[in-house]
């Protein structure tokens, strides 16, 4: 066996990836351990530096599911999604997915629970963007106001889900008994502000207007989301409004 085979066999063992390639032809026993027993500790490793990445990005579902079904579910996971990145911090990025197609789940809502947390990694990480000050509306004359576009920050996210994680997230936050699922379509809007990550839930006008302007679309694009509302343009300068607020509006590029 050359070189090259050697190192794709050790891969295969110490990944598990195989269970057809013979240690003993690799690897000499000790009087202590057996060729198997030596790399079944590096394979063991390899599992747990895994786990330990997913669990710290996803350490309220740890909490929900407890220590050793926590580590059943991401052996799993990692059976169906090898990691193929170098960062470990992209592990899991396949887990809500994952969550939702799985079958033996103590709770229905954990995929929505693992959802809401992959966005705070992924909006933790997102780059910079200059914050856009609500006065570059004040300062336009009001026949443009409705063909401006606003450019929405990297670092937000806005989530769809089938269940509201909010009452779950507060008890594990809380150390509190934990609440049956809350199943109902849920948006909520993920962001960070100064360093600190937020979530916050949405009502479905809003979470639509902020796809909207994320797509491009123009003010007056973007207020016709609220138009079932009482007040539709009370509505919409309130969220616009908010938006700057919270720093979701970015300076637009071309003002760079």
């Amino acid at each position: 066996m050359n070189l090259a085979d050697t190192q794709r066999a050790f891969w295969e063992l110490a990944t598990q990836r195989s269970s057809s390639v013979d240690a003993g032809a690799l690897f000499e026993s000790t009087p202590e351990l057996a060729a198997a027993e030596r790399i079944s500790i590096y394979a063991d490793m390899f599992v747990w530096r895994q786990v330990d990445a997913l669990r710290a990005d996803f350490p309220k579902l740890a909490a929900v599911l407890g220590d050793e079904p926590f580590y059943a579910v991401s052996q799993e996971y990692l059976r169906m999604h090898p990691s193929v990145h170098h960062d470990l911090g992209k592990l899991g990025a396949d887990l809500p997915a994952f969550l939702a197609e799985h079958p033996r789940l103590p709770r229905p809502d954990l995929a929505d629970l693992a959802a809401l947390e992959w966005a705070r990694c992924e909006v933790f990480e997102e780059r910079e963007a200059s914050i856009a000050s609500i006065d570059v509306l004040r300062s336009l004359p009001p026949e443009q106001i409705p063909h401006h576009t606003l450019r929405i920050v990297p670092s937000l996210r806005v989530l769809t889900l089938r269940h509201d994680p909010l009452p779950l997230w507060k008890a594990i936050e809380d150390a509190e008994e934990v609440p049956a699922p809350q199943p109902a379509r849920t948006h909520l809007a993920v962001w960070r502000k100064q360093l600190v990550v937020h979530h916050a839930a949405l009502p479905m006008a809003e979470a639509q207007a902020v796809r909207l302007a994320r797509r491009g679309a123009t003010l007056a694009e973007v207020c016709d989301a609220f138009a079932t509302a009482d007040d539709p343009a009370r509505a919409a300068f309130g969220a616009i409004g908010s938006w700057f607020v919270e720093e979701w509006v970015a300076v637009p590029e071309e003002s760079k």
